[in-house]
């Protein structure tokens, strides 16, 4: 699904989900009607400060227009050249790779591979979702019988209840890493004994 096509669900998907008609949100967002119905068509191309506007009036983030919040627990990547711009101006650009909805915790790694090295990692538990975004190399991510390729700038997503591996795969590997663990599950400390969440 292409980024535009994202914006057209989310945005239709979040208005029913405010209560709000397409009159309501454009007051709201100042726009037009017929921006956002054009927009829901998938027919609209509108700019970075139309969909800040309607993120504002619907009260949830940016991110939440091009990323699925539906919790679905599917391998999914995202290629550097696929995600959103969010912000461009000479001499910089910020693109959105992801954005979700959390209750719960977050931790966040870094992590750097030689070459060829591998992790083998078990199940994190039920409910924990893994997301690995490669700053450096290229690594393969194996997920049960499916393994991807990510290069500089790819996030892959993915449910981290079963066993999956990390291997470096020609050069040294630089990755960052999140682990999303639902609200009250217990977490692996350091020494690979149960902690609770707090």
């Amino acid at each position: 699904m292409s980024a535009l096509q994202s914006v057209a669900v989310n945005l239709q998907k979040w208005r029913l989900r405010r209560g709000t008609s397409v009159s309501a949100l454009a007051r709201a967002a100042n726009v037009s009607k017929s921006t956002i119905s054009e927009i829901e068509r998938h027919n609209g191309n509108p700019s970075l400060e139309t969909l800040w506007a309607l993120a504002r009036a619907l009260e949830i983030p940016l991110g939440f227009l091009f990323t699925d919040q539906d919790g679905d627990t599917v391998v999914r990547v995202v290629r550097q050249d696929e995600s959103a711009i969010a912000f461009e101006q000479p001499g910089y650009i910020s693109r959105l790779v992801a954005g979700w909805e959390v209750d719960g915790e977050i931790e966040v790694y870094t992590t750097t591979m030689e070459s060829d090295a591998r992790r083998e990692s078990a199940s994190h538990g039920a409910g924990v979702i893994e997301h690995a975004l490669v700053v450096e190399g290229r690594l393969q991510i194996r997920v049960g019988d499916e393994a991807e390729e990510l290069e500089p700038g790819d996030l892959m997503s993915f449910p981290a209840d079963q066993p999956h591996q990390y291997r470096a795969l020609n050069g040294p590997v630089r990755v960052v890493g999140i682990h999303q663990y639902p609200r009250g599950r217990p977490r692996l400390d350091a020494s690979g004994s149960e902690s609770d969440s707090h």
